[in-house]
């Protein structure tokens, strides 16, 4: 059974391999580079960082990102790929729909997948496909794109950079030229373009002073009057000095605020400048280092290995199946199962009976004993017959029966019979088996069945047994017919005399009966038989078979001597060790070696 479990699932794993879709793997591999440079937003200008875990680990779920896979789906075509859950190109500009789109890209994130190796800063990728060049267009794909977007943003970066310090610097050029004009008006209106006239103010204001003092002298009304015109002149003037002072401070924050506004114009000029100068400089990011090449074999399914599995399954699943099939297994195959169940010795174990040559013939015990005296089969019988003499206190009468049809009893009978008259007995074997007539046919004779009236009155009789037109010395076989209105009506005192009649003639009476679970007709020669043996098929009666076939004789009141294990198959019983000794092998001349 192990066998066959494991030959049979590494069979089905075969025939699952053979329909399991080749699948192609190809790698690629990109390295990110050591230092990466961005535009820095606060100021616009170009900064480099260093590359992180945290980094490293972002840009790979970018790569296993959904956008990313459309755009890699985009680039190979994929989304008018049949076979991968795309839309038939029939030539059309029709776009796809979103369930097609969702579709193929879930079919594109499960074909590759983006991993590094420790702290390296490279990034394999590995795509797999049922055809090669897919695989590797894949993977190659895969990093291409990636280092296209990463340049591509960079780009993008640099060129929003000098956009905006173009419009800065347009910006701050206007604002500049603004206060210029505004300067120059400031100067023009307030005259402070004329370098003399704060030299001019004073002078004058110091002339008039000094008239002022001149006219203090004279006390006449004229000269008061004439000092006060002055003295409002002095004022005058001296307002327009303050007001020319005022101007020059004014003046003077207005140059501050251009100047600012000059340098910070400069400055923009100067990074646009050299933003413009790094823009066709600016680094990939990654490059790639390993391109993945079309794989010549798949890499799945792994013959080998899903074999082997298979046969590994197997031989589990068989050895688990055994060890439930000896759980569960109420069959008996041992004499300790049949001592503990049935309670009485067991006579021992008969060796089956299997027909040698190229065309087997019939199973004909007697011819099988006459053919080879010593076989296992022989001397097996030998030694219960031995065991039974010894044991049967004076009885003659041995009743054979068993639970169920086909355990071995009729053939029990017939090889004990002979094996009885070769000792030099004189046997007599009863087929009392009215449904089957097992005795007759393992005998190959036409025997009618006779009742004992006919046969105590003398007017029928036993009749020799013959193998093969030779006469078996001491070996006679009747069959007797006790269902008639005769054997009804005194059933006991029949059987008494019956046995009387036959003990007078036999030394050894043996009575084949029906199955006692079948018919109940063993359960009525209770004053027929001295002795009963039952037979148990060998892994094949069953524990509640041979109970219910006990319980039944005991409730009749016959008492079974013992038991008899037939149909023993000696080579599964020599391998499993079921217990008990048993001899296997033959033993005589013509085994000799």
């Amino acid at each position: 059974m192990i066998l066959l479990t494991v030959l049979m699932t590494t069979g089905i794993a075969y025939v699952v391999i053979e329909r399991l879709e080749p699948q192609y793997r190809a790698r690629s591999t990109l390295v990110l580079t050591v230092l990466d440079t961005r535009v820095r937003t606060t100021d616009v200008e170009l900064e480099s960082f260093e590359m992180t875990r945290a980094i490293i680990e972002t840009e790979i779920d970018i790569l296993h990102s959904r956008g990313f896979a459309a755009e890699v789906a985009e680039n190979l075509s994929l989304f008018r790929n049949p076979e991968f859950g795309g839309v038939v190109d029939d030539g059309t500009d029709t776009g796809v729909d979103p369930e097609t789109r969702d579709r193929v890209i879930d079919a594109t994130l499960a074909a590759y997948t983006a991993f590094r190796s420790g702290e390296s800063l490279a990034i394999a990728i590995l795509a797999t496909a049922p055809d090669p060049d897919l695989a590797a267009g894949i993977a190659n794909t895969v990093t291409e794109t990636y280092i296209s977007n990463a340049q591509d943003k960079r780009r993008e970066g640099i060129e929003q950079g000098i956009q905006f310090l173009r419009s800065r610097v347009a910006g701050l050029g206007e604002e500049l030229s603004q206060a210029e004009v505004s300067l120059a008006s400031f100067i023009r209106n307030n005259d402070l373009d004329d370098t003399e006239l704060p030299g001019q103010l004073r002078a004058e204001e110091n002339r008039l002073n000094a008239m002022i003092a001149s006219l203090e002298a004279d006390r006449s009304s004229e000269a008061r009057s004439r000092s006060q015109e002055i003295a409002a002149q002095v004022e005058e003037v001296g307002a327009k000095l303050q007001a020319l002072t005022r101007s020059q401070l004014t003046l003077l924050r207005m140059e501050r605020s251009m100047e600012l506004l000059r340098a910070r114009y400069q400055s923009a000029v100067e990074r646009l400048n050299g933003l413009e100068t790094q823009q066709n400089f600016s680094g990939q990011g990654a490059r790639q280092v390993t391109v993945a090449r079309v794989p010549s074999e798949p890499f799945w399914p792994d013959r080998r290995m899903l074999l082997a599995a298979g046969a590994f399954a197997g031989l589990v699943l068989a050895v688990v199946a055994a060890l439930l099939r000896e759980a569960t297994d109420t069959r008996i195959s041992s004499e300790t199962g049949v001592a503990g169940i049935s309670g009485v010795m067991n006579f021992g174990y008969v060796p089956r009976l299997v027909s040698k040559g190229l065309f087997r013939r019939r199973h004909a015990p007697l011819r099988a004993l006459r053919d080879d005296p010593n076989s296992a089969f022989a001397q097996s019988l030998s030694r219960l017959l031995t065991l039974w003499l010894n044991l049967r206190a004076g009885s003659k009468v041995l009743m054979i029966t068993s639970g169920l049809p086909a355990e071995g009893k009729s053939t029990l009978a017939v090889s004990l019979g002979a094996i009885a008259a070769r000792s030099g007995m004189k046997v007599l074997l009863v087929d009392l088996d009215r449904h089957r007539r097992g005795v007759s046919n393992l005998l190959e004779a036409t025997i009618d069945p006779v009742g004992p009236a006919a046969l105590l009155e003398g007017r029928a009789s036993p009749i020799p047994v013959s193998v093969d037109g030779d006469q078996v010395e001491g070996l006679e076989v009747l069959s007797l017919d006790l269902q008639n209105r005769a054997a009804a009506q005194s059933m006991s005192d029949m059987l008494h005399a019956l046995k009387q009649h036959l003990t007078e003639r036999y030394d050894i009476v043996l009575l084949d009966t029906p199955p006692v679970l079948a018919v109940d007709d063993a359960c009525r020669l209770r004053g027929l038989a001295e002795n009963t043996l039952v037979a148990v098929r060998w892994n094949r009666t069953t524990r509640d078979e041979l109970r219910g076939a006990m319980q039944q004789l005991g409730r009749n009141g016959i008492a079974v001597t013992g038991t008899v294990i037939t149909d023993l198959n000696t080579r599964k019983h020599r391998r499993y060790g079921y217990g008990g000794f048993v001899q296997y092998h033959a033993y005589g001349p013509s085994h000799q070696r």
